[in-house]
């Protein structure tokens, strides 16, 4: 067995329909349709925590509720009220993602698979791997057609170059919040 982790990919703005939408951004919703095509029911979906983006719930709480709309029978688990900073970021999903496994007695997972938008991929791999996932796969996508506008915090979603530098820079500070962590530990 599998465990598959779904990388929450932003909200947004709560003016949408939420049954259309489940105030998840194109990029988000495009994650969870790998999910709802290629998760066997057999294998558990970890969704990680995130931000709700001044919205009525989270990131993980809505892409429970689609994925439960969608795909009834998914084994969807996800951590509530987890959070101890303001601000989530790939460093946080991963390290809150495997404290409260821990806490659920889950932890160790085994192998896992990460799925989360593409230019998210290579940091979403390093920052789960370094809070000691075995990933075994990362599953990248990207929606076909963007119509949702995305909340302001995520602006660089909608600009690849954009979205690529300030993946690097995330991925920098992330790598330095996790030797401040190990060293803290």
């Amino acid at each position: 067995m599998v465990a598959h982790i779904v990388i929450p990919e932003g909200l947004v703005s709560e003016d949408n329909t939420p049954e259309e939408t489940f105030f998840l951004s194109d990029y988000f919703e495009a994650v969870l349709q790998r999910i709802i095509q290629e998760v066997p029911t057999t294998d558990p979906v970890f969704i990680s925590p995130a931000n709700a983006f001044g919205c009525a719930a989270s990131e993980e709480e809505y892409a429970a509720q689609y994925l439960r709309k969608k795909r009834p029978e998914l084994n969807v688990k996800y951590p509530i009220n987890v959070r101890d900073r303001p601000y989530l970021d790939t460093f946080d999903n991963a390290r809150l993602l495997r404290k409260w496994l821990e806490q659920e007695n889950l932890w160790p997972l085994g192998e896992v698979i990460l799925y989360c938008n593409a230019p998210h991929a290579l940091r979403s791999k390093i920052m789960f791997e370094l809070c000691e996932f075995q990933v075994k796969q990362v599953i990248p996508s990207r929606p076909e057609k963007v119509k949702r506008k995305m909340i302001p915090r995520l602006w660089f979603y909608n600009y690849p170059v954009a979205q690529t530098i300030y993946e690097w820079i995330a991925l920098s500070y992330d790598w330095g919040r996790w030797i401040f962590w190990k060293v803290k530990a």
